[in-house]
Order: structure tokens, then sequence, then C-alpha cells
């Protein structure tokens, strides 16, 4: 029986918070915290979209409450285009709703203005939610140059290695970095319990039925 996966970290943005939390699936990682909840420092589950339950909003619903939330940001958009802030909340915004096509697209706007490590990891959870595994990970190597011992980026990093690669010795790289460089970090422990399961992935290749904990 494979180890359950790590327990997501609620908190989404406001206008969201009673629908898509009732969507949370599984967790793989965790993201820097949304806007509106900067000031309380709680980060937003990474999670894997799940089916709405009967009478819960679908994905046009969350595309048209997105849309509404985003419509004045998109008018300042028009006078401030190059705006690296209404960029990440109008992305952080679709992302909040699962709408990353629309989020990718402003997300990457306001890391080309501003290489903002916080905005990049969101952008690399992005990616990997819709699939692009190798662009995910590209984009948080590249957030590491500028904070190279951020600890979000390290453990997201070791999760795409190990989830989206099934890279036991990448991930593995990945949060011993994050343990060396915040020894104090609340998710230390998972870390270190993350890092006791890959190693006994490591002379197995991929796909191989074992009765080790899974990838």
């Amino acid at each position: 029986m494979s180890d359950p996966q790590p327990k997501p970290w609620t908190g989404v943005q406001v206008y969201t918070m009673a629908t898509i939390c009732l969507l949370l699936g599984v967790a793989v990682g965790y993201l820097i915290h949304s806007p509106s909840l900067a000031s309380s420092g709680a980060p937003v589950a990474m999670v894997a979209p799940q089916p709405a339950a009967s009478g819960m909003p679908n994905a046009s619903d969350l595309k048209r409450m997105a849309d509404k939330q985003v419509a004045p940001l998109l008018a300042e958009l028009q006078t401030h285009p190059n705006d690296a802030n209404v960029l990440e909340q109008i992305g952080r915004a679709y992302m909040a709703a699962q709408q990353y096509r629309d989020a990718r697209q402003y997300l990457e706007q306001a890391a080309a203005q501003k290489a903002n490590p916080d905005v990049l990891n969101e952008l690399a959870f992005v990616d990997y939610s819709m699939g692009n595994v190798d662009q995910a990970i590209e984009t948080l190597n590249r957030a590491l140059k500028i904070a190279p011992g951020n600890p979000k980026l390290l453990f997201n990093l070791g999760m795409f290695q190990w989830h989206g690669k099934s890279d036991p010795k990448a991930a593995i790289a990945a949060w011993e970095r994050f343990v060396k460089a915040n020894p104090n970090d609340p998710k230390r422990a998972e870390a270190e319990q993350l890092i006791a399961q890959a190693k006994q992935h490591l002379n197995i290749p991929p796909g191989t039925k074992t009765e080790k904990p899974a990838l």
C-alpha cells in the first residue's frame, strides 16, 4: 500500500474560498500564498482538480466568477499594460479558479516584467497543472537562480521531479537542498520522510511494480 500524499493546505482567494476548498484534491507540494492571504502567511495547496460535487460550480461557473473579478483589473491594464502587480493579480485570480491557460498568460507577462520568485513559483504550478512538467521544472530552476534557498521553490521542485518525472535522484537532491537551507521550516519533517521514500526507489526503473512506497 502506498503512503498517503502530503495533506493539502487550505487557503485560496476569498472570492472562491467557499467553492474551491470543496474541490481540493491530492496535494503535490505547496504554493506561495495568494495576495489576500499574504498577511496570514498561509500557503495555498497545489492540487489536482477534481470533478465538481452535485450543486457545486463547474468549470464554466468558475470561469465566469474569475472573469467578473478581473474585469476592473483588465480595465486598469489598458492604461498600464506593463504593470507587473496588476498582471500578477489577474493571473492569480484565474489560477484560483483553475483557469490555467488564462492564468499562465498573465503570470508569464508578469514574470517578464519582473522576475519575482513568487510569481515564477505560481507559473510553474500552472504549467505543472497543465501537464507541462519539463517547463514547470525549468521555471522553478529559473526562480532558484534568484532565490537559491527559497523553501517553496525547493520543495515543489522535489515534488515535480518525484511525481512528474519519476526521478527520485533529482527529487532527493531538491529536498536535501530544502532541508539544508531551511532547517526550521515546518515542512522539514515531511521533506525528510519524502527523502526516505525516494531513496527506496533509486535502483528501481520507473514503472516497475514494487511493494515500496509509490512515486
